[in-house]
């Protein structure tokens, strides 16, 4: 074989195994760890925390839901029907999520807490070594 076209060979190869380790998605920027407040963030076992994991996956204190559909509803946000299961029961809820100019995550219409607009502030959490 030429060295041109075991080189091609090669390159191609290469190529492919780099795209099939490549991770299928970005990271959305709703994810992350968010709290009501930076005080929150801090406490492993407060209610007013909030994960989102693999874009579709939320979880509180008590509470999980996957979401089934998410649709771009502007710049940056989001609208979502979420599955949710949380003190035994089983739940949908339709909220939409949204970053605002400062880095606060706003969720309108959410499945959790007593209020139709939560607010969250995005934690720094150290990684585990």
């Amino acid at each position: 074989m030429r060295a041109a076209t075991k080189f091609a060979l090669v390159l191609s190869l290469s190529a492919a195994v780099a795209g099939a380790c490549a991770p299928a998605f970005a990271a959305q920027p709703y994810e992350g760890f968010w709290a009501s407040t930076k005080k929150d963030c801090r406490d492993d076992d407060s209610p007013n925390r909030m994960s989102i994991e693999g874009g579709n996956r939320l979880y509180w204190y008590e509470t999980r839901c996957r979401a089934s559909e998410i649709t771009a509803g502007g710049k940056l946000g989001w609208k979502m029907k979420l599955a949710c299961e949380g003190e035994g029961e089983k739940f949908r809820s339709n909220p939409r999520v949204s970053i605002a100019t400062d880095g606060k995550l706003v969720m309108d219409n959410g499945p959790v807490g007593r209020d139709k607009r939560q607010t969250y502030v995005r934690c720094e959490i150290a990684k585990k070594r």
